[in-house]
């Protein structure tokens, strides 16, 4: 069940796609990986993958034609991929002093610090609530196992 965010940074005018997966969603080129403890050591369930989208680049436009189905869904539903990052590492840092370069090479592909500040309190609520019912899944799960839940 991943989340995905639509808005356009208020500096540069670029229209972004931030997308949280985790466990168990599908990511990577036409989204033919699953996120899951195989993929790392920071790779946890209360750690997603946070993807950065650009929804209105020209390679996105191309992607949106694609005869490969999927590739042009995705390029529809979300852009054209830039970054992906731990939810780990994007919180490590105070957000309300500078933006996030995504690319170094293609300078459209940096966010501004207002809207990383929006982003990360919006992906912290979604996390914090996803979490919440992961917990909630797996208490009613052991639960079931154990013959107390019918």
């Amino acid at each position: 069940m991943s989340i995905l965010y639509k808005r356009i940074d208020p500096e540069s005018g670029v229209r972004w796609c931030v997308r949280a997966v985790f466990f168990g969603d599908d990511y990577g080129r036409n989204h033919c990986l699953t996120y899951g403890p195989d993929d790392g050591s920071l790779s946890r369930i209360d750690n997603p993958l946070i993807e950065f989208y650009d929804m209105n680049c020209g390679a996105a436009e191309m992607l949106k034609k694609s005869d490969d189905i999927t590739e042009a869904y995705l390029a529809k539903e979300h852009g054209h991929f830039v970054s992906r990052y731990y939810w780990d590492t994007l919180k490590e840092d105070d957000w309300s002093e500078h933006g996030l370069n995504l690319h170094g090479g293609v300078d459209r592909w940096s966010v501004s610090s207002k809207f990383m500040t929006w982003i990360m309190k919006e992906l912290g609520e979604s996390i914090a609530e996803w979490l919440w019912l992961e917990e909630v899944n797996q208490r009613e799960y052991e639960a079931m196992k154990r013959g107390e839940v019918a």
